[in-house]
């Protein structure tokens, strides 16, 4: 048999010393079968970090190195992965905390965001040197690689029986390649499951978006709706002049807003307590023990101290959803709603009832009914005005149509005056002619004369309302209290008294007290209605105004205390006593 055929019968390797005296390739099989080993254990691994311990232990027991490391860097100097095996930890205090140097010094190329070619690893050196300072002093060989913006090193100590051979060194890199590959896919499954996780976090934030989003646009459009509501509400009321009418269409407006089969408006006036009331739905005899007095302590309580109250944002309205509450102030307690102020004197309570949702209102329906509240006791005040105006005319009319009468009175008497005093002429024509013919004039004519004048005094008061009596009034009154200027002008200055002038118009506008009114004798009635029917009858009224020839001021004062007010006093000394002493008048 020849040679070439003595070769082909024999094994690839062949574990018979004869056949292999150097060991090479039983050596080469024991590297392949690492290799094959070490593929599988690493391709099992999920963590670079338990990769990296799994690669250097094989690698450490494959070459009979009882030292090792394994350091992962990325390109901002950050430690991604460290292994380390054997080495005091004082030796591996480089490794640990400055792994930047170690990039700056070694991978100086790999750039943050600038990802370079992969690399093969390669030794850096072999054989043990004095000048490490950031590896291991103990390093014997040191192999590099390169992967994107990463750079990784492997070291070993020395081997326990001789040095590192060539075949030791091309096993360690072909190893660190196998290592360098399942570290790269272990990376990049993580960085997989990352934009995954990242991924999904995403949807479930657009999901939740998404919802969100939903829930905005049903909110929104329900704010539109109620928006649309208090607009067609503002519309609705705005040409509305009449308190009730107004009422009416405000309480089924709200009813309608928020689905209530049951609703009232009830509006209260301090004065004399009078109430206005509108049911839909609902008998007015449940309200009955409604009154204005306990709904104006349930009224000022909310100002003050309720939840969504004046006292604190401002209003003069508010929601009572409590049933306690409104059973105290005698309303039904199933019924909540809206309290509200309109002025000073005017107040009331919307309440709704039976409604379709069967809950409380939600933010929504309290801000229209808020808004639509209060854009109604807007109109109901204009309403109002409305009314108090056509009041106020109707009685100027009135009192226009007594004048005019007055006036017709008085010209009637005027001609009746001209009559008589023609009467008088002629009578005392008669009277000259008959002394004239006579010569003088005896007791009996006198007497006649003076008879004759007294009817005619008689028959001229009696034709005219103003005439002359034959008695001063002043003569039964009690005497009215007078004050002294000073202390006037003192009660004036603290606005504790009013003035009045009595004198009549044409004297005042020539020269009064500053802040006086005028009331004058003649338009007493008219005038007092027109400027002191509101005044509180118990403040203090000095009155001034008196000449030679009338007492305007005693007669003023006189009907001012028929009027009812208790403490009228005349001045001392009239206008010139007040001048005298330097006070101020105006002319």
């Amino acid at each position: 048999m020849s040679r070439e055929a003595e070769g082909a019968a024999q094994p690839l390797f062949c574990r018979d010393a004869d056949a292999d005296p150097s060991g090479t390739i039983a050596r080469r099989l024991f590297q392949l079968q690492t290799l094959n080993e070490a593929s599988f254990e690493l391709s099992r691994q999920s963590c670079p970090g338990d990769i990296a311990d799994s690669f250097l232990l094989t690698a450490m027991g494959a070459l009979g190195a009882v030292q090792g490391f394994v350091l992962v860097i990325s390109a901002a100097g950050v430690r991604r992965v460290l292994s380390v095996r054997g080495f005091p930890e004082a030796e591996t205090e480089g490794l640990r905390g400055d792994p930047g140097r170690i990039m700056q010094t070694y991978c100086s190329a790999v750039k943050p965001g600038q990802p370079v070619p992969p690399s093969r690893p390669h030794i850096l050196f072999a054989g043990k040197r004095s000048d490490l300072t950031l590896f291991p002093v103990g390093t014997a060989i040191l192999v590099k690689w390169v992967v994107d913006d990463e750079c990784g090193f492997v070291g070993l100590g020395a081997k326990l029986k001789d040095a590192y051979t060539g075949d030791d060194r091309d096993f360690l890199i072909s190893l660190t390649a196998t290592f360098q590959h399942f570290f790269g896919r272990t990376c990049f499954i993580e960085e997989i499951h990352r934009l995954n996780e990242e991924l999904q976090t995403g949807n479930r934030e657009l999901q939740d978006s998404l919802a969100a989003s939903r829930r905005l646009g049903t909110e929104l459009d329900r704010r539109i709706y109620h928006l649309k509501s208090v607009n067609d509400t503002v519309n609705e009321l705005s040409g509305l002049l009449d308190s009730g009418e107004l009422m009416q269409r405000f309480l089924l407006l709200s009813m309608g807003a928020v689905s209530a089969a049951r609703g009232y408006l009830a509006l209260f006036s301090q004065p004399g307590d009078q109430k206005r009331l509108v049911c839909r739905g609902m008998a007015e005899s449940s309200l009955a023990e409604a009154d204005g007095a306990r709904l104006s302590r349930l009224v000022t309580r909310m100002l003050f101290s309720g939840p969504q109250g004046a006292g604190s944002v401002g209003l003069r309205r508010g929601l009572v959803e409590e049933g306690a509450v409104l059973a105290d102030a005698g309303l039904p307690p199933d019924m909540p709603g809206v309290w509200f102020v309109v002025d000073g004197v005017r107040f009331g309570f919307l309440g709704l009832g039976e409604r379709l949702a069967a809950t409380a209102f939600d933010p929504l329906e309290c801000d229209f009914l808020l808004t639509a509240t209060g854009a109604f006791t807007i109109f109901l005040r204009n309403a109002g005005l409305h009314e108090e105006k056509n009041r106020l005319i109707d009685n100027l009319a009135s009192q226009n149509r007594e004048l005019q009468e007055t006036l017709d009175c008085l010209t009637r008497s005027r001609q009746e005056v001209d009559v008589l005093k023609a009467a008088k002429q002629r009578i005392t024509e008669l009277v000259r002619c008959e002394m004239d013919r006579v010569g003088r004039v005896s007791l009996t004519d006198f007497v006649l004369i003076l008879c004759v004048s007294l009817a005619i005094g008689i028959l001229f008061n009696s034709a005219n309302p103003s005439g002359v009596s034959l008695m001063p009034p002043g003569w039964g009154r009690p005497a009215i209290q007078a004050v002294d200027p000073s202390l006037a002008r003192a009660r004036l200055d603290q606005g504790g008294a009013i003035i009045v002038d009595a004198r009549p118009r044409e004297f005042f506008e020539l020269k009064h007290i500053p802040g006086a009114v005028n009331l004058p004798l003649s338009l007493f009635d008219f005038v007092y209605g027109m400027e002191m029917a509101d005044m509180d009858p118990a403040r203090e009224v000095v009155v001034y105004g008196g000449n030679i020839s009338r007492r305007y001021d005693d007669d003023v004062a006189a009907l001012l205390i028929e009027r009812g007010h208790g403490d009228v006093k005349l001045l001392s000394g009239g206008l010139e006593a007040w001048e005298k002493r330097g006070f101020p008048v105006t002319p």
